[in-house]
């Protein structure tokens, strides 16, 4: 399901599904690979509905810099919101968004990967946090954009 956090109906439907342990998460999902699917599955085993918090275009940029991202957030949205282990997705215009998320929708458990300490993770006070440690593979979109990116250069 794609919502939007300012829409109060979407936030009424999200909240109306009788799950035990609502977990979220966040991310660019820029070029959507292997370990964020492995990362993603991880998380949704240990809840009983996974909501998935995607970066907007604007706050990738901010993040990642002018040659970011790569895909529009709206095929972000789509394809993260198209895996199996993802119950729903919206935009994060913020970290404000990702707080309102964790407080609005009663989530239990945040996942953050093992680049966050528990004490920096947004929302710590409301719900608990799980680092989910990162599979150590030389594959992430960062890796990918930077090969890209050295190879256009040497042009």
């Amino acid at each position: 399901m794609i919502f939007s956090l300012r829409n109060a109906a979407d936030v009424k439907i999200v909240k109306s599904a009788m799950f035990e342990k609502i977990g979220l998460t966040s991310g660019t999902y820029d070029l959507l690979h292997y370990l964020h699917h492995i990362f993603l599955e991880k998380c949704r085993r240990q809840c009983d509905f996974l909501i998935v918090g995607i970066d907007s275009d604007h706050l990738v940029k901010n993040t990642k810099g002018d040659d970011r991202p790569l895909v529009p957030e709206g095929q972000r949205l789509e394809m993260v919101n198209a895996m199996e282990s993802v119950g729903a997705v919206f935009v994060m215009d913020s970290t404000d968004d990702f707080k309102t998320a964790v407080s609005e929708l009663g989530v239990n458990i945040i996942f953050k990967n093992d680049s966050f300490k528990p004490e920096e993770v947004i929302g710590r006070t409301l719900a608990q946090v799980e680092i989910i440690p990162d599979v150590r593979i030389p594959d992430s979109t960062t890796a990918i954009v930077e090969e890209c990116i050295r190879r256009r250069d040497q042009q």
